[in-house]
């Protein structure tokens, strides 16, 4: 408790097994977002259009923790917060990025360059 305030952190890290990591290695993984806001996904994209001001705003969302890349989850990451429901925020965000992660390494697994056709069925009108 600071200055009479109570701040509220949460200490996360993604651990991976040697097999992960090299899939992390091999496939170059460690920049792929695994949690974004809707707000820090439109601020990513008016970025890359170069518009300075989202650029400034993608920075803060980096600081704020609104986005996850799996480089973040692994490094680890200190997130503070200033009541319990940025804390329950927080902590589904890092539920999401998680699982997020667990798809991308399950998909590298298994992923072995080959062609394959996906079959869509028609709409019915």
């Amino acid at each position: 408790m600071l200055g009479g305030k109570v701040v509220f952190t949460l200490d996360v890290r993604a651990e991976l097994t040697p097999d992960e990591q090299a899939l992390a290695e091999r496939y170059k993984l460690w920049p792929e977002v695994v949690y974004s806001t809707e707000a820090s996904t439109a601020n990513a994209e008016r970025a890359h259009a170069g518009n300075i001001a989202a650029l400034g705003a993608l920075i803060a969302d980096k600081v704020l923790k609104k986005f996850f890349t799996i480089k973040d989850l692994v490094s680890g990451q200190h997130i503070e917060c200033k009541d319990l429901s940025q804390v329950l925020a927080a902590e589904e965000q890092v539920r999401v990025a998680c699982g997020n992660l667990k798809r991308y390494l399950e998909v590298a697994t298994t992923f072995d360059g080959r062609e394959v056709v996906v079959e869509i069925a028609a709409a019915t009108a």
